[in-house]
């Protein structure tokens, strides 16, 4: 849990937040305004990509998942869904190597402009 929890920081810091380690994060809020296209999302696995191959040693990646759209079965019934559109789903498998036998999973999402 503690990486997960690690991974998550990684990921919603925007470089330059951290005064001692002004390069330390993830570039995704530069993306909020921008449109939600393959384009984007390419940039958005990569900048994750890279990420984590800089500051987060301590997992393997087996697979990252950006897209525009989600299974809805996942989100909740009683929300209204109207601006999914407006939402880049995010979704990390990986593995602690010292741990091979869990596989973990982390899912954000991130809101953006659209499309």
């Amino acid at each position: 849990n503690q990486i997960k929890s690690d991974l998550l920081a990684l990921l919603l810091t925007n470089p330059g937040e951290r005064v001692m380690n002004p390069n330390f994060g993830t570039a995704l809020r530069s993306l909020i305004f921008e449109p939600n296209d393959p384009k984007l999302q390419l940039e958005a696995r990569n900048m994750i990509i890279n990420s984590i191959k800089k500051w987060e040693p301590r997992i393997a990646i087996q697979q990252i998942t950006v897209s525009s759209t989600v299974d809805k079965t996942i989100l909740n019934s009683n929300d209204l869904q109207q601006d999914l559109e407006h939402i880049l789903f995010i979704r990390i498998v990986f593995i602690d190597p010292e741990n091979i036998k869990e596989v973990q999973e982390l899912t954000l999402e991130v809101p953006i402009a659209g499309a």
